[in-house]
């Protein structure tokens, strides 16, 4: 499976221990407690620009976290807005809420792209220009406890190549990992196979 490394030599931008152990294990934490609580179904847009849960296209729970939580996660990647923007070479001036979210056994998100010129899509998509994941545990081929296994984040037409549009290429994630990427670029999340994946997103205009 291709390392951040690899992702990083095709254009994206990667961060590795972008949060210490602390901060991820503490956000882990805090989701898992949220999850038993209180987790909604995470939605996508619809083709008339409206949010909608279709369970057929994305399975995953969005959680609440301490506002404290948010708020550190949140000054960490704006203080990571200049070297987003020499990277990219665009301007940035913000991000999107961020997402907290909690993949189960079986939870996936097929193909799609987080930017749409669509004449019915939101002011908030069209304005998109970065994508951020950040991975809050670790992956694995075997189980083992506090990681997961399946649940690739897996990127499409990342080589200008008519022979390489339609192969994925899976990342392998380590807990505290960032990767940002251009928001129109296609990707997918796999179906997770064991345990829970915790990650955060967001994106930025």
């Amino acid at each position: 499976m291709p390392t951040a490394e690899f992702f990083t030599r095709l254009g994206l931008f990667v961060r590795d221990n972008f949060l210490e152990q602390e901060l991820y294990a503490r956000c882990c934490s805090e989701m898992n407690a949220a999850a038993q609580a209180q987790a909604k179904q995470a939605t996508i847009v619809g083709p008339d620009g409206t949010n909608l849960i279709d369970e057929t296209i994305r399975m995953v729970k969005l959680v609440t976290v301490p506002a404290t939580t948010v708020s550190l996660v949140e000054a960490r990647l704006l203080a990571l807005l200049p070297a987003l923007e020499r990277h990219f070479n665009v301007a940035l001036t913000g991000c999107n809420p961020l997402q907290f979210l909690t993949y189960k056994e079986g939870d996936f998100y097929k193909a799609h792209r987080d930017w749409n010129d669509h004449a019915n899509a939101t002011t908030s998509l069209r304005e998109r220009k970065v994508s951020v994941v950040i991975f809050l545990n670790g992956q694995a081929q075997q189980p083992a406890d506090g990681i997961y296994c399946g649940g690739s984040l897996t990127f499409y037409g990342l080589i200008d190549d008519p022979r390489w549009q339609t192969y994925g290429f899976p990342l392998h994630c380590e807990p505290g990992l960032l990767i940002a990427f251009r928001s129109d670029v296609l990707r997918q999340v796999l179906p997770v196979t064991y345990g829970k994946r915790y990650s955060i997103v967001t994106w930025l205009f």
